[in-house]
């Protein structure tokens, strides 16, 4: 019975496999060149939070303490410009960011802070300039702990979701002039802090949420119900699209396997198709990959970064010593991968198939 199971697993994995190869049949990168290096500021007892693609010239970090930059991708003696800073950095408690991109090159940059008061906050950058910090009020159950914990840019325009500590979710609309946003909770039963979302369209318009409570569940916004829940292995900090629309990757909390691949129209009857590392710490809440195509790239506490093949995760990644500390963010960007330190260093790795 145990090798039925085993090949009946693996036979619903090879579909999967299948389904990633429809695409063109790009090689796994097999070269890393690491074409820049440098470090931007960070106050003593700060953290880097999140760093966002904006367009194809550059991204924007933002940390711990809220203190936000632009960095250029490449070909530029700028590394970095400072967009915005704080008055009184020790009260921000960033704990994650989004941007919300509302035509005539203005974005909108949401701040999810782990606080009671001003739990979301928001800023309009166009060009250089940014606009003053503004609050937007959310309706929270004040029987649980304050703040937001995650955040989500939706698929329309103007819409983002949110995550909290008291174990709720909210779907915003931002207004055209940017002046407010609307919210409206989401009937998502989870029993502890949201640590992750993710706005999916496979048969129709999802979002993904993952919590602290190991339960995953899959939102559909055209019928208002939950059309799918799984239960990871253990807790869950990171999802991940994939190229085929009916599977997530998730970053999980081991000491190996630390990635499993879900086909959502598999739940509950396959298991998750599980990868990773052998490492003596599980990775922390703030560190995250990025996937792209049928590749996906994380890093680890000891300064390495990984690109496994999804059509072929049993095959070994491909390595590259990037730091001396903790990686906490790796970001595919165009051509390059740019890798972020707990250190605030920054490497631009530039990737050459094999």
């Amino acid at each position: 019975m145990t090798s039925i199971i085993a090949m009946a697993n693996q036979l619903w994995w090879n579909q999967i496999i299948l389904q990633f190869r429809r695409t063109t049949e790009n090689p796994l990168p097999t070269t890393f060149d690491l074409i820049d290096n440098f470090r931007l500021p960070l106050e003593l007892q700060d953290r880097l939070r999140r760093v966002i693609n904006t367009d194809s010239f550059s991204l924007i970090a933002v940390t711990m303490q809220g203190f936000i930059n632009s960095i250029h991708k490449i070909d530029s003696s700028r590394h970095y410009q400072s967009l915005w800073s704080p008055s009184i950095p020790t009260q921000e408690h960033v704990d994650d960011a989004c941007l919300l991109h509302s035509g005539h090159d203005t974005i909108t940059i949401v701040l999810a802070h782990a606080r009671e008061d001003a739990q979301l906050t928001f800023l309009s950058l166009k060009g250089n300039q940014v606009s003053n910090e503004n609050t937007l009020p959310r309706n929270w159950n004040k029987a649980k702990k304050g703040g937001v914990s995650a955040l989500t840019a939706m698929m329309q325009p103007l819409k983002f979701a949110s995550g909290g500590y008291d174990h709720k979710i909210h779907l915003w609309s931002m207004k055209d002039d940017l002046s407010h946003a609307s919210s409206m909770p989401l009937a998502v039963k989870h029993t502890s802090v949201i640590h992750s979302l993710l706005p999916i369209r496979d048969t129709s318009h999802k979002l993904v949420s993952a919590g602290a409570d190991r339960n995953v569940h899959l939102w559909d916004l055209c019928s208002e119900r939950v059309a799918h829940t799984l239960r990871t292995s253990n807790i869950p900090y990171n999802i991940h699209r994939t190229e085929s629309p009916f599977c997530t990757l998730l970053e999980v909390a081991h000491l190996d396997l630390q990635y499993e691949v879900h086909d959502h129209r598999m739940i509950p009857r396959r298991p998750a198709q599980r990868f990773g590392f052998t490492t003596q710490a599980p990775p922390g809440r703030y560190m995250k990959g990025d996937t792209w195509t049928h590749f996906f790239v994380s890093g680890d506490r000891i300064g390495r970064v990984r690109v496994w093949d999804l059509r072929n995760v049993s095959k070994e990644p491909y390595l590259c010593q990037c730091f001396e500390n903790e990686v906490i963010q790796v970001v595919k960007t165009d051509s390059h991968i740019l890798a972020c330190s707990k250190r605030s260093e920054y490497r631009l790795i530039s990737i050459h198939g094999g």
